[in-house]
């Protein structure tokens, strides 16, 4: 029998499982802006750190698959790798299809090569702006097509996370997008062929990337009420709502962001109450008991923290796995 790791007495259950592989490492990707050698070479050495837990999957542009194949020594190392790649996408349904294949063979080719080393099982891609502020009838229909594509080539697996412009028109049209994802992951059989879910960025190279407190809400809303997943990408390597002096512009925290995911599929909040968490600054407000979450008077267990961070809020991207576990060790929660 295996003797308990020490560090394990220092990390409450409840934080264990609210960050439980929570960060995709993207090292390839602004600012960090690494090679792929050395990023992948990072991600082999974050698997054997006292915070391995936290890590989810690899990062990178499905053009980059062939790639990975000067990596193969890392390849062999340990269980198998997890990887989420980003599609190609298009603007038109008919462009998007036609990539989709593409991205669907170089998948299907990196599979057969390294079947027993590492998994493609996700892929991340932008929502074709013809869809975009769309009716629920084109969101079904689209992702009827895209189930036929993935029929036609034989896809077992690889679950499919639309990233959607968080501007006034998708904002306005989430019910109806994430009604058409809900209609969709309701006829996949079991186990499913893929389940599809949403995608938000927070952060970029200017403070206009970053969305408004009422538009992550409206997303967060729109997903817990559909019961459908999301993930978060690009802005979130501080745990807590901040003021950026590079941006010039408050960012969002990976704890207020996923604390009001959990919180709200527990207590059932309304988009202000929602919004709320994403605006708290003061990391004491944040607590993490023994046997539960907090913020201020409202708790959620661990088995409900696990549910929903399962079910609603995956998994965030981040170029640097070091700094959000940094900034948690200065919060003396790591």
């Amino acid at each position: 029998m295996e003797a308990p790791d020490p560090s394990d007495a220092l990390i409450t259950p409840s934080l264990r499982a609210f960050l439980h592989e929570v960060v995709d490492y993207a090292g390839l990707f602004p600012p960090a802006d690494l090679s792929l050698h050395r990023a992948f070479q990072n991600h082999a050495e974050y698997r054997h750190e006292e915070e391995a837990w936290m890590l989810s999957r690899f990062v990178l542009p499905v053009r980059r698959l062939p790639d990975l194949t000067t990596n193969r020594p890392l390849l062999k190392e340990g269980a198998p790798y997890d990887l989420s790649v980003l599609g190609t996408g298009g603007d038109t349904v008919d462009a998007f299809r036609a990539a989709f294949e593409r991205d669907l063979e170089a998948i299907e080719a990196f599979d057969e090569a390294h079947a027993e080393q590492a998994k493609v099982d996700v892929m991340e891609v932008a929502l074709p702006d013809a869809l975009v502020g769309g009716s629920q009838a084109e969101g079904i229909d689209f992702l009827e097509s895209i189930t036929r594509t993935l029929v036609a080539t034989g896809t077992a697996k690889l679950d499919l996370f639309f990233e959607v412009p968080l501007r006034r028109d998708a904002v306005a049209s989430l019910p109806a997008l994430c009604a058409a994802v809900a209609e969709h992951n309701s006829q996949q059989a079991v186990p499913a062929r893929t389940v599809v879910g949403l995608k938000m960025r927070f952060g970029g190279a200017e403070p206009t990337d970053v969305p408004d407190v009422e538009e992550v809400a409206a997303l967060i809303v729109a997903c817990r009420d559909a019961g459908i997943p999301f993930k978060a990408t690009a802005g979130l390597h501080h745990p807590v709502r901040h003021y950026d002096d590079g941006l010039d512009t408050k960012m969002h925290g990976f704890l207020n962001v996923f604390g009001a995911a959990v919180l709200a599929a527990e207590h059932a909040l309304d988009p202000p109450e929602v919004q709320a968490i994403l605006r708290e600054e003061t990391a004491d407000n944040f607590r993490f008991l023994k046997d539960a979450f907090a913020w201020r008077d409202l708790t959620v267990s661990i088995d409900d923290i696990q549910y929903a961070r399962e079910n609603l809020a995956l998994s965030f991207g981040s170029c640097s796995f070091e700094e959000p576990v940094d900034h948690l060790r200065d919060l003396e929660w790591l």
